[in-house]
């Protein structure tokens, strides 16, 4: 069900100002994850969907988004770059110049000079966003609850201890998520607990992590099996220290920058991930690691 504009604010204006706060930055910053996959993938980088965007920005020097302006209604304050008047106003800001452009989203070709399939993109990850708020708010009309036991929260993922915190209900994909962790999670969904297989060895566990989905691979030597040159491991710290989080976009940074080796793996994953993920795992034992659905290795540093 996909709510009108006046349902969506009627709901909206039901909630505390602190869940209206969370879910205004949500969305702002789902869109800048939205623009900013667009933006790389058109530069022939792959990223993984869920990649922090403050990652994918490092890869990118030029637009990038900052943000938008609810006036609420259709505003003669809020104007698009070509005089219309909007209520939905999106910023974007170039990298390298400091340039602001503000448009309404069906003039993002015109103001931004892009091709129609970035464009395309954009849109339909701005409406996937939209989607999943209307999801959100249905289930807050009708007073969804989640399953009791779930609210044992140790452990559970940052974004759903977010939700459940603020008493908002979870996303559909975020239950599917819940579902498809470890035995000893799904305990709190649906009280079935299968034996747990541990694997043999961390290289194992390494190996099981990184390369279950990937495609067959011609037998030409790669950087995963002959080890991280050392002329890489101070880039890495570099990009660590400014703080870029996501193994994936810092492979990427290797490959640019750095002339790292770009090989891949048919699906798009650069070869040296592993051992990139195993150098910053041994830089750093402290580091907390959160694995994105197994395409991608977020690491937050301790100072």
């Amino acid at each position: 069900m996909i709510l009108t504009v006046e349902e969506r604010d009627s709901i909206l204006s039901e909630l505390n100002e602190q869940q209206r706060d969370f879910l205004s930055k949500q969305l702002v910053r789902s869109r800048r994850t939205v623009f900013a996959n667009a933006m790389a993938k058109e530069k022939g980088f792959h990223i993984p969907e869920n990649a922090d965007p403050e990652d994918i920005e490092a890869l990118l020097d030029e637009w990038v988004y900052t943000g938008y302006i609810d006036a609420g209604s259709v505003s003669p304050e809020l104007r698009c770059e070509c005089g219309r008047s909007l209520r939905y106003q999106h910023q974007v800001e170039h990298k390298k110049t400091g340039e602001v452009k503000k448009f309404g989203i069906e003039h993002l070709k015109e103001h931004l000079g892009i091709d129609a399939s970035m464009v395309s993109a954009i849109k339909k990850g701005f409406d996937a966003i939209d989607y999943e708020l209307d999801e959100m708010l249905i289930k807050r009309k009708s007073d969804w609850q989640p399953n009791p036991e779930m609210l044992d929260i140790e452990g559970l993922p940052e974004d759903v201890m977010s939700h459940l915190k603020l008493g908002l209900p979870l996303l559909d994909r975020q239950v599917k998520r819940l579902r498809q962790q470890p035995p000893a999670r799904k305990v709190w969904i649906d009280n079935y607990t299968p034996p747990v297989q541990e694997p043999s060895s961390n290289e194992d566990m390494l190996l099981d992590l990184f390369t279950w989905q990937e495609e067959p691979m011609a037998p030409k030597p790669s950087a995963a099996s002959s080890g991280l040159p050392a002329s890489l491991h101070a880039p890495i710290q570099a990009y660590i220290a400014g703080g870029v989080r996501s193994a994936r976009v810092i492979c990427e940074l290797l490959i640019r920058e750095q002339h790292a080796d770009e090989e891949r793996f048919l699906t798009g994953k650069p070869k040296i991930f592993i051992e990139v993920c195993r150098f910053i795992e041994q830089s750093y034992p402290n580091a907390s690691v959160q694995a994105l659905d197994k395409e991608d290795r977020s690491y937050s540093i301790p100072e």
